[in-house]
């Protein structure tokens, strides 16, 4: 059987981790998982921006920072992680 244990820690810049885990869990192998947030990549092919950034400027259009905050409050506005 298997058990879950979580826990949340700090990453410092030099990514060393020293953990300290209940006595509960009891020594021998086991599986850590590490769960970080991405950041998105604006400049990374494939990506809306880079996309964007090919066009030629047209001055009297939207920029592709206005572009962008509209579909970042649009989906904003959906309410999901």
């Amino acid at each position: 059987m298997q058990a879950y244990f979580e826990t949340e820690v700090f990453l410092p810049v030099n990514h060393h981790l020293n953990l300290k885990l209940p006595d509960e869990i009891p020594a021998g192998r086991v599986r850590i998982a590490v769960i970080y947030e991405k950041e998105e990549n604006m400049t990374e092919k494939g990506n809306l921006s880079h996309f964007l950034s090919t066009l030629p400027l047209n001055v009297q259009g939207r920029s592709n920072e206005d572009i962008i905050k509209q579909i970042k409050e649009e989906r904003d506005s959906w309410g999901e992680s």
